[in-house]
C-alpha cells in the first residue's frame, strides 16, 4: 500500500536528507511534499491527500504540536511521526497524548526511521481493513433490508387476495415515516409496473443477461430525481425486465402530474445517456392498496402493444384510449410530418387533434393524454437527433405549461411552436452532423482495421449511437457496419491477391481477430471462401 508523505522542517537540508533516507530505505510511497513551516503544511493538506506526516518540533510561527493539533481538525487519520532534539523531549508527553505514532530523537538512524514508518503503515492498514469490514456489513445489511423489503412487496403486488393494506402497514413496508405525509389521511396512491423494452439489450452497451445491472442504472436515476410525492421503486422478482414502483401524494391530479414529470425525467436521461428504454403501466388511482393495483397496472401496460412502447399508460385512460374515434393514427401521422419537417401538415394535424368535437367527448383528461404524448414524441425526436440536454431541458419545461393554458387556440398555438422550434434547428444540426459524418468516414477510412464499433465512433464525434447511424446511412446509403466491412474486406482481396500471407494472418491485417469469423463474412460478401477468391483472382 503506497501513501503520501509530508515532511515539515524549517531547515531544507533536512527536508532533503529525510527524502533521501526514505527513497534509501524503500519505504513504500506515492509522493513526497515538503513544507518549510507549519502555514504551508496546511495549504499542502487543502491541496492533496496526507495520510503521514514527519514534522520538527521547533518552528516559526507554529510548532510541530500545535500543526498537528490544527491537521487533526481536518484528518484525524493522519498519522504523525515527530522529531526532536533532547532540548524538546518534555514536549514527548504532549505528542504521546495527541495519538503521535512514533517520537524520534535528532539524529535519526534509519532503523529508527524504518520502524517508525512501519508501525505506521501497519496502523494504516489495520484501520482501512476494519473500516472495509465495517462497510462491507453495512452493503451486506442494506443489501439484505432492500432484498426483504423487495420480498414483502412482490408477495404484496403478486396476491390477488391481498385485501385492502392499510397506509400504516404501507409505510412499514416502505420505509416511510407516517409524519411525513403532508397530506394526512386523505393520502392517494399510483402503483405502477416499469416494463425495460428489448430494445435495451439490442446495441453493444447491454447484453440480455445484464439485466441487474440495466436495473441498478434505472433505480439510481430513479433515487435522483427531486419530487414533492414519495416514491419507491423495488425489481420484480418474477420478471427481470420489470420492477414495481409506488408513488404516494396528497392530490390525485398533482400526483399523476409528478408521476408523467418523472417519467419524461428518465426517458430523457435514460435514453440519451445509456440506451435504456423504458414503458410504463399505472394503476388507478387509490388511497390505499386493494389488491387489484398490479393487475391494472398490467392491462395499462398492455396498451404499449396498440399504440406503441416507450410511453406512460394509465389504467383511468383505458376507456378513452379503446375509443375508435381516438386519434392514435394522427400522432404516428404527426411523428411522421415532423420528421420530414412537414410543417403545414403539421399545422392542420393539430387542428384535428385538437378539435373543439375531440375535446368536448373526451373532456379534460383527453387534453393530458395528448399534451403528455405530444411531449413524448417530441422528446424522442430530439433525442434521436442527438440534441443536447439544454434543449431538452428546455423542452421539458413545457410539461406544466398546460395548466395556464386558457383555451384550444392556446394549446394549438404552443403545440406548433413547440414543433417548429423542434424542427427549425434541425437543417443546421443536420449540417453539422454531416460534417461529421465526412470526418468519421475518413477516420474510418485509415482505422478500419482497428476495434471500431458505432457507439465508439459516435462518440468520437459528439453524437448519439441513433443518429449517428440514422445520418451516416443517409450520407453513404449503406450503414457505418457494413461500410466497414465493406472497407476490410476490399483489403483483404487486395492481400489475397498481391500477397502470399496466410487467411489467419490476413484476417488480422484487417480487423478480424477471429479468423474463422473472417471466413463467414467473406463467403457471405462474396460467395466464396478467401482461398477460392485467391485462385479465381488469380487465374
Amino acid at each position: 500500500m503506497r501513501h503520501n508523505i509530508l515532511i515539515v522542517d524549517d531547515e531544507q537540508l533536512i527536508r532533503q536528507g529525510l527524502r533521501a533516507r526514505i527513497e534509501y530505505l524503500g519505504i513504500d510511497v506515492d509522493e513526497i511534499f515538503e513544507a518549510e513551516n507549519g502555514l504551508m503544511a496546511l495549504r499542502l493538506q487543502e491541496e492533496h491527500p496526507i495520510d503521514v506526516v514527519i514534522t520538527d518540533i521547533r518552528m516559526p510561527d507554529m510548532d510541530g504540536l500545535e500543526l498537528i493539533q490544527e491537521m487533526q481538525k481536518k484528518n484525524n487519520q493522519i498519522k504523525f511521526v515527530v522529531l526532536s532534539g533532547y532540548a524538546e523531549f518534555s514536549y514527548a508527553e504532549t505528542a504521546i497524548r495527541l495519538g503521535v505514532k512514533a517520537y524520534l530523537l535528532k539524529p535519526v538512524s534509519n532503523d529508527d526511521l524504518k520502524a517508525a514508518f512501519d508501525k505506521a503503515y501497519k496502523e494504516m492498514e489495520q484501520t482501512a481493513s476494519v473500516r472495509q469490514e465495517v462497510q462491507m456489513k453495512k452493503r451486506m445489511d442494506r443489501e439484505k433490508q432492500v432484498y426483504q423489503q423487495e420480498k414483502a412487496l412482490n408477495a404484496l403486488f403478486s396476491s390477488q387476495e391481498a385485501g385492502a393494506v392499510t397506509r400504516e402497514q404501507l409505510c412499514k413496508l416502505c420505509g416511510y415515516d407516517e409524519k411525513m405525509w403532508a397530506g394526512g389521511a386523505e393520502s392517494v396512491l399510483y402503483l405502477a409496473i416499469l416494463h425495460i423494452n428489448k430494445e435495451s439489450f439490442e446495441h453493444q452497451r447491454f447484453r440480455p443477461v445484464d439485466h441487474e445491472l440495466v436495473r441498478f442504472m434505472i433505480r439510481n436515476i430513479f433515487e435522483e430525481i427531486q419530487a414533492p410525492c414519495e416514491k419507491l421503486l423495488v425489481n420484480s422478482l418474477s420478471d427481470t425486465r420489470q420492477m414495481y414502483g409506488i408513488f404516494i401524494g396528497d392530490d390525485k391530479k398533482k400526483l399523476r402530474m409528478e408521476v408523467e414529470r418523472i417519467y419524461l425525467r428518465m426517458r430523457s436521461v435514460l435514453e440519451k445517456k445509456m440506451g435504456i428504454y423504458l414503458t410504463i403501466g399505472v394503476s388507478r388511482c387509490r388511497s390505499q392498496l386493494e389488491g387489484k393495483e398490479t393487475s391494472e397496472a398490467r392491462q395499462a401496460l398492455k396498451q404499449r402493444i396498440i399504440y406503441g412502447k416507450a410511453n406512460i399508460y394509465f389504467y383511468e385512460d383505458i376507456r378513452i384510449l379503446g375509443e375508435q374515434e381516438f386519434p392514435v393514427s394522427q400522432l404516428h401521422l404527426l411523428e411522421q410530418y415532423i420528421e420530414h419537417n412537414e410543417i403545414f401538415k403539421v399545422k392542420n394535424l393539430v387542428q384535428e387533434i385538437f378539435s373543439e368535437e375531440l375535446v368536448k367527448k373526451y373532456g379534460s383528461a383527453y387534453l393530458r393524454i395528448m399534451w403528455i404524448r405530444i411531449l413524448n414524441l417530441l422528446l424522442h425526436h430530439y433525442e434521436r437527433r442527438g440534441r443536447n440536454a439544454a434543449e431538452i431541458e428546455k423542452m421539458l419545461q413545457n410539461y406544466n405549461l398546460l395548466d395556464r393554458i386558457q383555451s384550444l387556440q392556446e394549446i394549438r398555438q404552443k403545440i406548433i411552436e413547440m414543433v417548429m422550434e423542434c424542427v427549425s434547428t434541425e437543417s443546421v444540426a443536420d449540417a453539422n452532423a454531416r460534417s461529421k459524418i465526412q470526418m468519421a468516414i475518413g477516420y474510418i477510412q485509415e482505422h478500419f482495421a482497428e476495434n471500431l464499433t458505432v457507439n465508439v465512433l459516435a462518440e468520437h464525434y459528439g453524437m448519439s449511437p441513433n443518429y449517428f447511424s440514422s445520418m451516416f446511412k443517409k450520407e453513404m446509403s449503406r450503414s457505418a457496419v457494413n461500410y466497414i466491412t465493406e472497407l476490410r474486406i476490399n483489403q483483404a482481396r487486395e492481400l489475397l491477391y498481391h500477397s502470399e500471407l496466410s487467411v489467419v494472418d490476413i484476417s488480422k491485417k484487417v480487423g478480424y481477430e477471429d479468423s474463422q469469423y473472417f471466413f463467414r463474412v467473406f463467403k457471405k460478401y462474396l460467395g466464396m471462401t478467401p482461398l477460392q477468391y485467391r485462385e479465381e483472382s488469380r487465374k
